[in-house]
């Protein structure tokens, strides 16, 4: 496989991983009242788990291929993923309904629109990092 077809392997599940961010984004902004229960929490959580792996296994091909700038950004994608899981199953185990500020519904419509124009494989990867600590943040 060239470096070429490398590149758009990375970039491909990159831009999975923004779509399957932007669909949570996008369920937590229309979740009705703003009040987020336990079970959009059940959700998040479930499709948070299957990021994690993918991340992990793109990190291990950017192991592999030696890319360490790669590397330290994808680790800190895999730890804000972990990090973000952790809040949530926190929120799980409080089982309380989490009010969404009109501040955070902003910044969630400034997210849906963001993930749309984000194309090149590093910012993807940065923008994954932003989207996952915004949403540790709400989950807090």
């Amino acid at each position: 496989m060239s470096d070429a077809d490398n590149s758009n392997i990375e970039i491909t599940d990159s831009h999975e991983i923004l779509e399957k961010l932007q669909e949570i984004v996008s369920q937590i902004k229309a979740i009705p009242n703003n009040q987020i229960d336990v079970s959009h929490l059940n959700n998040t959580e479930e499709e948070l788990q299957n990021i994690l792996p993918q991340l992990q296994f793109a990190l291990f091909n950017a192991q592999d291929e030696r890319n360490w700038e790669q590397v330290n950004k994808l680790r800190e994608a895999v730890h804000e993923c972990k990090d973000t899981l952790n809040s949530v199953r926190a929120a799980i185990i409080r089982a309380t309904i989490i009010g969404i500020k009109p501040a955070n519904l902003a910044e969630m419509q400034k997210i849906l629109q963001e993930i749309k124009s984000t194309a090149k494989t590093k910012s993807q990867i940065e923008y994954i990092i932003y989207v996952l600590r915004f949403m540790r943040k709400l989950f807090l």
